[in-house]
Order: C-alpha cells, then sequence, then structure tokens
C-alpha cells in the first residue's frame, strides 16, 4: 500500500529555487529548511504526522498521462503513522492554495503510479 502522495511543479515563470522554497513553505505553514542527508537536492519539515519535502529537481521521467520531467518540483506528503488518507487531506489544501497562487503548472499523484483528479 502506499504511503506517500505527490504534487509536481512547474512554475510558469523562471524563478529561483529559494523563492519556490519560500512560497510552498509559507502556504504548507511548515518550516522548509534545506536537507543535506538527501541524495538530491531537499528540502522538508513535519507537521504533526505529516513529513512535509520539497525536491528540486526529481529525475522523474514522462509516463502516460503524468509530465514528470517537465515539472521539476516535486512535494512529497507522508505520513509517519502511514495515514495515507491524513497525508492526501495535507495534500488537497496546498494544492489548493498552490493553485490559488497562478504562479504553478500543478498535478498529482498517489505513490507515483497514479494521477490524483483534484479538479
Amino acid at each position: 500500500m502506499a504511503t506517500h502522495v505527490e504534487i509536481f511543479l512547474r512554475p510558469l515563470v523562471a524563478r529561483s529555487t529559494q523563492s519556490v522554497v519560500g512560497e510552498v513553505s509559507a502556504l504548507a505553514g511548515v518550516p522548509l529548511p534545506r536537507e543535506p542527508g538527501y541524495e538530491d537536492e531537499a528540502y522538508a519539515g513535519v507537521c504533526d504526522d505529516i513529513v512535509v519535502e520539497l525536491f528540486a529537481g526529481h529525475g522523474y521521467e514522462d509516463d502516460d498521462d503524468m509530465p514528470f520531467g517537465s515539472h521539476p518540483f516535486m512535494l512529497r506528503f507522508r505520513s509517519l503513522s502511514r495515514d495515507v488518507d491524513a497525508a492526501q487531506v495535507f495534500l488537497k489544501k496546498v494544492y489548493a492554495d498552490l493553485a490559488k497562487t497562478g504562479h504553478y503548472s500543478l498535478f498529482a499523484t498517489y505513490d507515483l503510479q497514479y494521477r490524483l483528479d483534484l479538479g
């Protein structure tokens, strides 16, 4: 069973990584400091039971209807207690807030396998 859900995002105009990290952190309500322990450039924080991880340059290639390659930022939500429903609730709120900004092209996935329809 999947233990995480993701939002893939692409800024619609050129932006620095730090600008994206700052906006995502503010909208998620979670400080996202740089995490040097990750292999990729990553920023992570925890809100209650949910770990929020933002990867700048994730390395995934396009797959069917999921344009991973054109969306360089991956925002992953995972529950420490493996409560995927709680992670999805958090994802939906952040997705809606990101969409409202008009700054990004977005899509969401469940365990990198299925595209989530968030309207």
